[in-house]
Order: structure tokens, then sequence, then C-alpha cells
């Protein structure tokens, strides 16, 4: 990697961490550039504004959940690869506090306030899908693990019914 992708690589994964733990609101530029040590104007070469940003990490996010899915999928019958699934999720959780789904919590918090990052995130949930469409092995698999997924995306909706809606709405 180029040191130029490396900076941009840095500020990326820096804006991930803090706005997973301190959300995207209460997160701001300067913090990010004190964290990384990197100048202001690297900023604004790699990004045109904070939402620009919070687009790349939300990519940045769709990137490592996908890679682990298919990781988890490889060579894998349908029990291992759930337990996989299981153990990376709820292992991200151990010996800190836990904040939720790093993607889903970027996601719900600029949803409605920052539609190109909602974008990225709804094309993010559309790729999961078609990623259980593609490894799940029969219909009653692909239902638990979209519903599996919805109820770790958004753990808050306890109610089935609104995650049975939610998921047809997300075209699963």
């Amino acid at each position: 990697m180029k040191k130029g992708e490396e900076s941009r690589q840095r500020l990326i994964e820096c804006a991930a961490e803090l706005f997973w733990k301190n959300g995207y609101s209460a997160t701001g530029i300067s913090e990010i550039l004190k964290q990384t040590g990197l100048p202001k104007g690297s900023f604004y070469f790699y990004f045109k504004s904070k939402d620009d940003l919070a687009t790349a990490v939300t990519e940045y996010y769709q990137k490592i959940l996908l890679e682990q899915f298919r990781s988890s999928s490889q060579g894998n019958d349908w029990e291992s690869f759930i337990e996989e699934i299981f153990d990376y999720l709820f292992g991200r959780a151990t010996g800190q506090t836990f904040a939720g789904c790093p993607y889903a919590v970027m996601g719900m918090e600029t949803a409605l306030s920052k539609p190109a990052v909602a974008s990225v995130f709804m094309e993010g949930l559309k790729n999961s899908n078609r990623f259980f469409r593609k490894y799940c092995y029969t219909p009653d698999c692909l239902q638990i693990m979209q519903r599996f997924f919805l109820s770790v995306c958004f753990p808050s909706i306890r109610d089935i019914f609104f995650l049975n809606e939610l998921a047809t709405i997300l075209s699963f």
C-alpha cells in the first residue's frame, strides 16, 4: 500500500472506531485528525466532507462483514458456518464495551439525515442478502440467517412481525 493510501486508510479506520464508540454526530474531524496524527489538509485531500468519510467508513464495514461471511462459508457445512458467524459477531464484544454492530450503528445514525450514507448502507444490506441467498443451503436456512442478521444489525427490534416486514421491504 502506498503512503497516500495508508493515510486514507488510517483516516477511515480511526473514524470507524470513533463513530462506533462515540457516534457519528459526536465525532469531529479534529478528533479524527488528532488520533491519526495527520494534518487537516490530508483529510480534505481524501474526503470532501465528513459525510464523504462516513460513506467510506460504511463501505469499509461492508467489506469486513462480507469477507468474514465468505471466509466462514468456505468448506463449512451449515452448522460450522453458523458457529463461525456467531463466534465472529459476538467475539468482537468480548473484553470491551459493546456498542452494537458497528455497521448497523453507523447506518442507523445516518439513515435519515445523510441520504448518500444511507444509500451505501442499504446497498450493503442487499449485498448481505445476496450472499445469504448464494450460500445458505435451504430456504429455512436462508430465513434464519436473514432474521439473525437483521436482529444483530437492529438489536432494539424485538418484534418478530416487524423483523419480517423489514426483511420483506429489504427484499430478503
